[in-house]
């Protein structure tokens, strides 16, 4: 890995060597001349233990140039690690990694402020995405027939991209010369062709987050099956925490509050441990169709019991789809869960996403595109099976080609049928090379590796089960502002359903749904508003 600092932008930057990416990973200083987030945490740590104004304690701190990474070293026995690291603030991007990683970063922080590029303003003509490493793919037929699927899906996307936006003119009548409709339209062009972009081509991301939290998220990419993940871990330990590495001019932040960054398996020990336990318990029969659309799926239920969601949420590693027959636990099948449950967890090491649960439960199918757009609202309790190293994937893609995908509502546009069978022809076409490659590439390479791999053939318009929890004011949030006409018509479209079935098993949800006009994907005006 080489460090790099540029002292005009106040950006220190590290870049890796390997062949098979182009990772980077930049910090954004508050100010170079003292660690500033040490600075922070140092001043809530000194003025939670005294009676001083916070004037007289950041005084006595810049006047005797106090080493605030070193007081923070005694104080720590005191306070703990993290309540001082979660007063360290530090901005991160991440460029040219996965979608999908970069989807996981955000899935698995509970408290995080961050953007993504949008795929609306990256240029596809000659695609970048993650390789195979020699190290862990040496037959060459493999990694070529891997990159052969990726270029595929790339291509069927330039090539429906102008007819899309053609046809979608012609429908609504797009007047050219207006900016307006012209952007729109434009806007809606990239959200209906995006659906045939693969998981593996890369993007950006930037992230504000405290030292905590990166401590946290950097010891679960360690743990991490994905070697992309672990890659990235290691250059985020490299730029922010402790490391031999050092270039004139940069200062680290906070150092000595990137701690406890070794790989933390206890969610993989436990869901491994549990996996098993369940396995010759739990019928491998799954549903046996998956609803024609978002819309259809959606489900919900109010205060659902908290140990029957947690082992729903196992059960739906095995059986991503849904199970035909109900798992029928007893007293003693939860006593034995609990064992492996609290030998791995306490308040160090937490179950994260699969552990979550919330007054307002939400359940459906929705494609990885409405996914990652809801993945944004972090204030829900959101677990994602198909997130999840530990996914049955062969189980995930035992379903017909057809019923694997959902497309942009737009296509449903009678006058846009003939593109939305080329859209179908297009995707059914991938999954047969995907499942070809997945059949061969697992003769040669390890489960884990051609686990992550197929993620990353995967495009956005792969279907698969959510189950989201919220409060009531969660909810009412989410449904407010993705209901309205500027987003994508996937989301909105799936929202807004949220919101009809609450107000069909809860009355206090009518007036909400009254008040809230209902997105229309063939409505000219919604089309063309972009507000």
């Amino acid at each position: 890995m080489k460090l790099s600092y540029r002292k005009d932008l106040n950006i220190a930057s590290i870049k890796g060597e390997s062949t098979w990416n182009k990772f980077k990973v930049h910090t954004l200083l508050q100010n170079t001349e003292q660690k500033q987030p040490s600075i922070n945490a140092y001043l809530g740590a000194r003025y939670s233990r005294s009676a001083d104004s916070i004037l007289d304690i950041a005084s006595e701190i810049i006047e005797s140039k106090t080493d605030a990474s070193e007081k923070l070293e005694k104080i720590f026995s005191g306070y703990g690690h993290k309540s001082v690291g979660d007063m360290a603030d530090l901005f991160v991007c991440i460029e040219n990694i996965p979608l999908y990683v970069a989807m996981r970063i955000f899935y698995m922080t509970a408290v995080v402020s961050g953007q993504e590029r949008s795929t609306r303003f990256q240029n596809f003509e000659n695609p970048e995405f993650v390789k195979m490493p020699e190290e862990i793919c040496s037959d060459r037929e493999i990694s070529k027939g891997y990159e052969k699927i990726i270029l595929k899906e790339m291509k069927d996307y330039r090539e429906l991209l102008k007819p899309t936006k053609e046809q979608l003119s012609s429908h609504f009548k797009i007047n050219v010369e207006s900016p307006q409709e012209k952007s729109a339209l434009q806007a809606r062009a990239f959200d209906t062709a995006r659906y045939l972009l693969p998981l593996g081509i890369n993007t950006s991301s930037a992230y504000l987050m405290s030292a905590r939290n990166w401590s946290e998220i950097i010891s679960q990419l360690c743990a991490s099956d994905n070697i992309s993940e672990n890659e990235v871990a290691d250059m985020l330990l490299n730029l922010l925490g402790e490391s031999k590495l050092e270039i004139k001019g940069y200062v680290r932040e906070a150092d000595n509050l990137i701690r406890h960054t070794d790989p933390n398996c206890c969610r993989k020990t436990s869901t491994k441990e549990i996996l098993k336990y369940l396995g010759d318990k739990v019928s491998r029969k799954q549903i046996k169709h998956i609803p024609e659309n978002q819309l259809d799926a959606v489900e919900v239920s109010f205060g659902p019991d908290s140990t029957e969601t947690l082992i729903s949420n196992y059960e739906l590693l095995l059986n991503p789809l849904g199970s035909q027959e109900e798992f029928e636990f007893s007293d003693e099948d939860q006593e034995a869960l609990g064992d492996i449950l609290f030998e791995n967890h306490n308040h160090h090491n937490l179950m994260g996403n699969i552990g979550q649960s919330g007054a307002i439960k939400i359940t459906g199918f929705a494609d990885l595109g409405v996914l990652k757009d809801l993945n944004r609202h972090r204030s829900m309790e959101r677990y994602i099976p198909w997130l999840h190293d530990e996914i049955d994937l062969d189980q995930e893609l035992n379903r017909p080609n057809d019923e694997c995908v959902y497309l942009c509502s737009y296509l449903d546009i009678p006058a846009l049928g003939k593109l939305k069978k080329e859209y179908l022809s297009r995707l059914s076409e991938t999954y047969d090379m995907i499942r070809k490659w997945r059949k061969e590439a697992g003769e040669v390479l390890a489960k884990e590796v051609v686990d992550e791999y197929t993620k990353y053939l995967l495009p956005y318009a792969h279907c698969t089960k959510y189950v989201l929890y919220g409060s009531f004011d969660d909810l009412q949030y989410v449904v407010n502002l993705r209901t309205r006409n500027g987003g994508h018509i996937a989301y909105r479209a799936l929202t807004y359903e949220w919101l009809r079935k609450l107000a069909l098993a809860d009355p206090i949800w009518k007036p909400l749904l009254k008040k809230t006009i209902k997105p229309l994907y063939d409505d000219k005006a919604q089309f063309v508003d972009r507000s």
